[in-house]
């Protein structure tokens, strides 16, 4: 070594974690690796300093458009009761703040008119202060609302690495799962789930995904949508890490629950809306070995029909689909709205002209303007009514541990150069029922559906997903339910990343 020119340099009195360094002029630097974002996930890789700020990295990948992600080498960070994630490589959603960076929301007009950011959001800096190094920020469809493609104007839409690479990420989590599911250098990536922005790109992504309970996690920081329902969710490949992260990041926040019965609720209600019977039937199967891994039998049953037996006094007669028709829209759109109002303003107010948002956000603005404080003051009300009924009479908390299989939605081809209808929820979507009862949802990469691609023109594999939903605090619980019955039924409890959720590694 010695030949070609390696010196011994002996530092003291302390030492420093092992790892990678460079000298320089006397001083010993951290080393990192760099990789290029090819999926365009991320917005920008960012560099932490020791006084709990951050830096933009600001250096291009290698390959055209794209940035470079700054990567320590996980031989530095020594974990420690008071540092469980020390070196867990972790990626952001552009919608929580970061000290000394700004946030976007994907939307040029929001970047330019707000500086850097003063705080990192609460439930990130729980992470830093447990270890994790936070190694850049993921892109979202803009305000975290309802984006294909070809309708994320202001920064192009991150690639989903699954089937032909040509299919939707969903959102509006996008970047986080997309960069999960194609990046093995990355362990997990936060996101936010208002009404299934973290269990929809799971869904597409390939990847498992945790909307934890409504209100342990702070949500400082985190740019408001509809507080009822926000809550920070996270990505990741391994079912196993995924529950020592959420044990670490907010298990402690949780209460003690009590040992109940299990049981299982299969909602005809939603599973009926699945078309693509080859996705029913994988969702089955997985039903059939939960119910031999937890040793009973599943209840199918209907949310209508049980409304009407037992309906709640406050619905005066009216069906569930009655009751509840507009309460989940004017609730929800009704806010979104005006915790925009400032910034609209303010937008207005320093360049004399109203800000761009996207044809999606701005149909979706333009129909909120149009709900009264009294409409969204009612639509709140039906759904704590329907939350009281929901817990009470389908989940029964009080006698049983009771999942509910949700199967997100149909699984068909979705291709990056098609665009949707707006988004308008009507009654109460099965992605709008962890939200209501405030549970946690688990979302489970189980299964492919083939499809002939018109990109590649052979026959591809698309990702299935299931959702696991459970009573509020039961999070931990939860996980290690499934985790239980996937080591039982010998199913792989990680996926890979790339085209294909398992690999030969991954079905061992």
């Amino acid at each position: 070594m010695k030949s070609l020119g390696t010196t011994w340099t002996a530092i003291t009195p302390a030492a420093p974690n092992p790892g990678p360094y460079l000298v320089c002029r006397g001083k010993l630097f951290e080393a990192y690796r760099l990789y290029d974002d090819t999926q365009g996930a991320f917005f920008t890789g960012i560099l932490p300093s020791n006084d709990f700020q951050y830096y933009d990295l600001k250096i291009g990948g290698v390959i055209a458009q794209t940035v470079s992600v700054a990567v320590p080498s996980r031989l530095r960070h020594l974990a420690s009761d008071e540092t469980p994630f020390a070196g867990l490589r972790v990626a952001v959603k552009d919608n929580f703040t970061i000290q000394g960076i700004k946030t976007s929301l994907c939307n040029r007009a929001y970047y330019e008119l707000y500086p850097t950011a003063t705080e990192t959001a609460g439930c990130i800096k729980l992470l830093r202060q447990r270890g994790a190094v936070i190694v850049g920020t993921t892109k979202l469809a803009s305000f975290a609302a309802t984006e294909e493609p070809l309708e994320c104007i202001d920064y192009q839409a991150p690639w989903n690495p699954r089937a032909d690479g040509y299919q939707s990420p969903a959102g509006s989590s996008s970047g986080s799962a997309a960069a999960i599911a194609s990046y093995p250098w990355l362990d997990i990536a936060i996101g936010s789930d208002t009404s299934g922005s973290g269990r929809r790109p799971a869904h597409w992504n390939g990847c498992y995904a945790m909307r934890p309970s409504h209100g342990v996690l702070p949500v400082d920081g985190y740019t408001a949508s509809f507080r009822r329902f926000d809550v920070p969710t996270f990505f990741g490949r391994d079912l196993a890490t995924c529950r020592a992260f959420a044990s670490e990041w907010y298990g402690n926040m949780l209460p003690e629950v009590k040992v109940l019965p299990p049981r299982i609720i299969y909602p005809l209600d939603y599973t009926s809306l699945i078309i693509n019977k080859y996705q029913l039937s994988v969702i089955e199967d997985f039903v059939f070995d939960l119910e031999a891994a937890m040793g009973i039998k599943q209840e199918k049953v209907s949310l209508a029909s049980l409304w009407d037996i037992s309906p709640p006094a406050e619905a005066g007669g009216q069906s569930l689909g009655e009751y509840m028709k507009h309460a989940c829209r004017d609730s929800f759109f009704y806010d979104d709205y005006h915790n925009f109002d400032s910034f609209r303003q303010e937008y207005q107010d320093m360049f004399s002209e109203p800000p761009y948002v996207s044809p999606p956000v701005r149909w979706q603005w333009d129909l909120s303007a149009t709900i009264t404080q009294e409409a969204r003051d009612t639509a709140v009300e039906k759904l704590e009514v329907c939350c009281r009924w929901f817990c009470n009479t389908v989940m029964r908390e009080e006698e049983y541990n009771t999942i509910v299989v949700l199967p997100i939605e149909n699984m068909s081809p979705r291709y990056r150069d098609e665009a949707r209808t707006h988004f308008d929820p009507i009654g109460v979507p099965m992605l709008f029922l962890s939200p209501i009862i405030r549970g946690p949802e688990f979302t489970v990469p189980i299964d492919h559906v083939p499809f002939k691609s018109r990109t590649s023109g052979q026959t591809e594999k698309l990702p299935v997903a299931v959702s696991l939903l459970a009573s509020w605090g039961r999070d931990i619980e939860l996980m290690s339910q499934i985790q239980e019955c996937l080591h039982a039924k010998g199913r792989p409890a990680s996926v890979s990343t790339g085209r294909v959720l398992f690999s030969d590694s991954t079905l061992v």
